[in-house]
């Protein structure tokens, strides 16, 4: 993919290795998320995946473990 100049200026958002269990269940295990400014971003994933997990610990809803 070719450079813009946006990756030069750091990420807007920007997380590592994110860990959250509920019960028995494992939601999310060790991802990783960088947010690029002035860029669209799209989170896809089968039903049950941890996508709405993830922004709900993006945006302080849940921590994450």
């Amino acid at each position: 993919m070719p450079t813009t100049g946006t990756e030069t200026r750091g990420a807007a958002v920007r997380l590592r290795g994110i860990r959250k269990r509920f019960g028995a269940v494992q939601a999310n295990d060790g991802v990783d998320l960088t947010v690029a400014p002035g860029r669209v971003h799209g989170i896809v994933g089968e039903n049950g995946a941890g996508k709405s997990t993830l922004m709900a610990i993006l945006y302080g809803f849940h921590p994450a473990d």
